[in-house]
């Protein structure tokens, strides 16, 4: 049975993003969700910018009638990710940036 109060997956990302991450400098929704592959099961999978933080982390939360992975980052720790990924031939986070819908660009 669906939902029927689910908010759609960019309605939802960008009530995430303005609820959780107001002051952050870029946000992107990524995944299965963006590239036509959803299932019923689907997450969305949110990366985040945001200048004022010291380390990156992820989180797992259900809102929105949504399963949400975040991926937070200062504006430096992505690159550590990005070469880690590359060294393991694994892309999942440029993967997610460069196919990732844009939800918010502050610079």
């Amino acid at each position: 049975m669906t939902n029927l109060n689910k908010l759609t997956p960019i309605d939802a990302a960008h009530q995430f993003v303005n609820e959780h991450f107001p002051n952050c400098k870029g946000a992107l929704l990524a995944g299965s969700v963006v590239r036509g592959e959803a299932t019923e099961k689907s997450d969305l999978d949110i990366v985040i910018f945001d200048k004022n933080l010291r380390t990156s982390y992820r989180e797992s939360l259900i809102e929105y009638g949504w399963y949400i992975e975040v991926f937070v980052h200062n504006l430096t720790s992505y690159k550590q990710f990005f070469k880690m990924d590359y060294e393991r031939a694994r892309p999942s986070m440029p993967r997610m940036v460069s196919e990732g819908i844009v939800l918010k660009d502050d610079g």
